[in-house]
């Protein structure tokens, strides 16, 4: 299924999980409910997740899939980072890798 509407929710919901790592970020800075924010984050990317895998042909689901697993992977390793409240490291994957990544990922699927 690679209709117009379903690409729009897999943008739109990256761009909400982009807004949420930035949001996370500036709770980092000014120490607030960061460990609410990384769970928000996890079901944000569980809703990406979901409608990503339903756009493109087998190649690109592939890519998709690939790409999406790494951004887990580093987004449970923020999310233990703040649990165990090493927030520099935390800001650090979500500043210079998550975000990057995600902005990547969105831009990616604009050209197809």
């Amino acid at each position: 299924m690679n209709d117009g509407g379903t690409l729009k929710k897999v943008i739109f919901t990256c761009d909400q999980l982009i807004n949420d790592m930035e949001a996370s970020l500036r709770e980092i800075e000014k120490n607030g409910n960061i460990l609410q924010c990384f769970e928000e984050m996890m079901g944000r990317y569980e809703q990406l997740e979901i409608l990503a895998v339903t756009i493109g042909g087998h190649k690109q689901k592939g890519n998709i899939k690939a790409r999406l697993t790494r951004v887990k992977r580093e987004l449970q390793d923020a999310k233990t980072a703040v649990e165990l409240e090493k927030y520099g490291n935390a800001e650090e994957m979500l500043e210079h890798h998550l975000i990057p990544a995600l902005q990547r990922f969105r831009e990616g699927l604009l050209s197809t």
